[in-house]
């Protein structure tokens, strides 16, 4: 019963560590999609204002990301042994793109021939707008991956209550039946002491019949002869 507990206790932190690496894996992949539209699709044919707006938007993409990348990092460090090298790679992997989507964006805020360097400066205000607004989608995203492991955890959890359940039972039962093996056992037991007492009683009882009868006969030889 250890045993299984300790596994399915070992398959539990796999399944949850797995579970939170794809939803932070998800979330990577989608960012990263959108800021490589962006990059592809909208920057390449914006104009000073509006590629100010695309930048500010693709580096607020770039930071949820890096908070993605971070959270993938620690469900790396937590992963049990059994899981943590495919995790690993994993990792490697999705750094690696942040790393050359890094690059394309310092490559894409580079002053462009024919325009002032004031514009390509991104504004404090609407900056630091869209870094609460980043920050509120990233705890948003937070609160629902932590929502859906509360669900799964309680799935969990009701199946090993369930199993927990289902073992008592058949453990109560065990112990019944041991307690019938042993009133039966106490029954043969007081079975076997009576026969043994009528045996000896019956040969205590043949022993003083032959006994009275050898005396009986020894009175008669002695009543025939002597007369």
């Amino acid at each position: 019963t250890t045993l299984l507990y300790t596994i399915k206790f070992e398959i539990y932190e796999v399944a949850m560590t797995t579970v939170a690496f794809d939803n932070a894996a998800e979330d990577f992949t989608e960012l990263k999609r959108a800021i490589e539209g962006l990059l592809t699709n909208k920057l390449a044919r914006s104009q000073k204002e509006n590629r100010k707006l695309v930048l500010n938007d693709i580096n607020r993409r770039l930071d949820a990301a890096e908070v993605a990348l971070k959270e993938l990092q620690k469900e790396v460090d937590r992963a049990p042994s059994g899981a943590r090298p495919q995790l690993s790679y994993k990792f490697r992997a999705m750094q690696s793109e942040y790393n050359g989507l890094v690059k394309r964006i310092e490559k894409a805020q580079q002053p462009q021939f024919g325009m002032s360097d004031s514009w390509d400066q991104p504004d404090k205000t609407r900056q630091q707008v869209l870094q609460n607004q980043g920050a509120s989608e990233r705890s948003s995203a937070a609160i629902t991956r932590t929502e859906r492991l509360a669900v799964e955890t309680e799935t969990i959890g009701n199946e090993i209550t369930t199993e927990l359940g289902s073992q008592r039972d058949q453990l109560t039962r065990t112990r019944d039946m041991l307690d019938q093996t042993d009133s039966a056992l106490d029954k043969s037991r007081r079975t076997l002491l009576n026969m043994a007492r009528k045996a000896v009683t019956n040969k205590v009882a043949l022993i003083c019949i032959v006994v009275i009868e050898v005396l009986i006969l020894g009175g008669v030889l002695y009543w025939k002869f002597a007369t």
